[in-house]
């Protein structure tokens, strides 16, 4: 599939300039038949085929696993990429890890999970031009830190961190390393195993292009052998050990009754889906991995470069400063730049009168171009900026 094959895939595209996939991305056509189709079986028979529904769940367990280069017995669904790094947060502890080097403009979803729970975060200071080096990456190293957590994209610049460097760093001084892959996955190739990644979380409506709702962990097997997960719940057992309520657990017998102690589940990443899923959003991921593999990652990523480029180059012409350097090494789908005013006015502006959608980030307007866009977004954008007298900050 190429391109201008998958943007027909996309009904909102010829009357709406989407430039947010860094927030979201719309339903492509495959993704809302999958998951309407998934809905529509409900509405005639329920959960008769709920046996059918597991089944895909392994298959697209298996199928997410392939594209990120792991085992499907490392890869669990979760609500979202906060509640991958509470999980990630937890087992750090449980290992003895206290300490976690960290990035000054991470979203979120990495940083708070891990002080909620009791964490140490060290930030790595972002350079002028909106870069980071490994250098001062490993600058800012000390003796209690036990592992460096990396946004794989920048959500408030874009700027594209060389995972392999990192990973490199993380093997050298014999730390866990561990990817936020929600501005990632989708969009820039991720192979876990050849980035030596010990836990990677994401989720499903940016870039993924498979809606709201679902989440996806990776955790390394070397992890699983060692370090017990969390949580669980009745599913997370061997499965002809689900329905006994004290399964592995230690029972002693005692005159009205008994006590019970304990229990273990599989050392398995799945173990973490304790109870019953989201299995539209399993649907819709499913499909959108589909369009993925057809377009592949290292092509999605090569058009996004070209386009941030051909874009940087214009909006430059224009007067307006992106926050980040050019370099097609470091670039990602996400350019921001500085407006005069409030950026959230403009965001407003451009999709009222311009029907264009962005976001406000870092500082500034916030424009992603995702591997669906393609030249006349770019003129239908810079025409709004022009026509509406969006000027540079």
């Amino acid at each position: 599939m190429t391109p201008a094959e998958l943007r027909a895939q996309f009904p909102i595209l010829p009357n709406f300039t989407w430039l947010n996939a860094a927030a979201s991305s719309p339903t492509p056509l495959p993704v809302y038949e999958a998951m309407n189709a998934y809905l529509h079986e409900t509405l005639e028979s329920g959960d008769m085929r709920y046996p059918a529904w597991a089944r895909l769940k392994e298959e697209v367990r298996a199928r997410l696993a392939r594209f990120i280069g792991a085992r499907p017995q490392e890869v669990s669904f979760t609500p979202s990429t906060s509640f991958g790094f509470h999980v990630i947060a937890q087992m750090l502890k449980a290992r003895g890890i206290t300490e976690v080097l960290t990035l000054e403009t991470e979203f979120p979803s990495t940083t708070l999970p891990m002080l909620f729970d009791g964490l140490t975060l060290r930030g790595v200071r972002m350079r002028a031009d909106g870069t980071y080096a490994l250098n001062d990456l490993e600058a800012a190293l000390t003796a209690k830190t036990g592992a460096i957590a990396v946004s794989a994209v920048q959500y408030a610049s874009g700027f594209r961190i060389d995972l392999k460097a990192v990973s490199e760093l993380c093997r050298s001084r014999g730390l866990t390393f561990i990817i936020n892959a929600a501005q990632g996955i989708g969009h820039v190739p991720l192979d876990v195993h050849a980035l030596g990644a010990h836990f990677l979380a994401a989720t499903s409506h940016k870039w993924f292009m498979a809606g709201y709702g679902t989440g996806m962990l990776f955790i390394d097997r070397s992890w699983l052998e060692e370090v017990p997960l969390p949580f669980g719940g009745w599913l997370s057992v061997e499965p002809q050990e689900q329905f006994k309520p004290w399964v592995n657990a230690q029972v002693v017998e005692d005159a009205a009754g008994f006590t019970a102690t304990g229990t273990k589940f599989r050392r398995e990443t799945s173990a973490l889906e304790a109870g019953g899923g989201g299995w539209v959003g399993l649907y819709g991921v499913n499909a959108a991995l589909a369009l993925h593999e057809a377009v592949t990652p290292q092509v999605t990523l090569a058009r996004v470069v070209e386009l941030q480029s051909k874009l940087r180059v214009r909006l430059r012409s224009a007067g307006f400063v992106p926050t980040t350097v050019d370099d097609p090494a470091t670039l990602s789908g996400i350019c921001v730049i500085p407006v005069q005013g409030s950026p959230m006015d403009v965001v407003r502006t451009l999709l009222r009168e311009a029907k264009v959608a962005t976001t406000a980030r870092g500082g500034g307007l916030r424009i992603s171009t995702h591997v669906y866009n393609d030249e006349s977004d770019l003129d239908r954008l810079m025409s709004a900026l022009e026509r509406l007298g969006v000027k540079p900050g």
